[in-house]
């Protein structure tokens, strides 16, 4: 599906403000809120939005401790790789989980709420993989879901 203007215009407002109610993203757009109520339809069913969820703020939740955390397979065959992933799903506190190219294999963003909880996870949740050959774990101090990607005409 070719995306027009209006269309990219709705991406862009919803992109910086997810809660943008059908009325006042017309009104923004300049067009009937009908017409933007049957975009919006046209863009979700076409799959131009991954997910409708809330950002959480982590630190109010008490998730004092975020950590990206690198992985290094020794193995690279896709049953390992489709069987890590499976497995990563289930830890609790994996916040993201990044397949990569490169020197890492994946990348894990944790929020823990105190190092000892880093410290179970990593030690008794992913030293069990006997497929893991490097575990690396670098903690953030800030970062902010900027989400900015502004949409260009197509």
């Amino acid at each position: 599906m070719k995306l027009d203007q209006k269309d990219i215009q709705i991406l862009n407002l919803l992109q910086k403000n997810a809660r943008l109610s059908n009325k006042e993203i017309a009104a923004e757009l300049e067009i009937a809120a009908s017409t933007c109520h049957e975009r919006l339809k046209r863009l979700t069913r076409d799959g131009f939005f991954k997910s409708f969820n809330a950002n959480l703020n982590l630190n109010k939740l008490e998730f004092n401790i975020e950590v990206m955390i690198s992985i290094q397979l020794n193995k690279h065959e896709r049953e390992v790789i489709n069987s890590f992933i499976k497995n990563v799903r289930k830890i609790n506190g994996v916040i993201k989980l990044y397949h990569m190219a490169g020197k890492t294999d994946f990348m894990l963003h944790v929020a823990v709420c105190n190092s000892n909880e880093l410290r179970s996870l990593i030690l008794d949740e992913l030293t069990k993989f006997n497929y893991i050959g490097h575990i690396e774990s670098s903690m953030i101090y800030f970062h902010d879901d900027i989400n900015q990607l502004l949409i260009k005409p197509q």
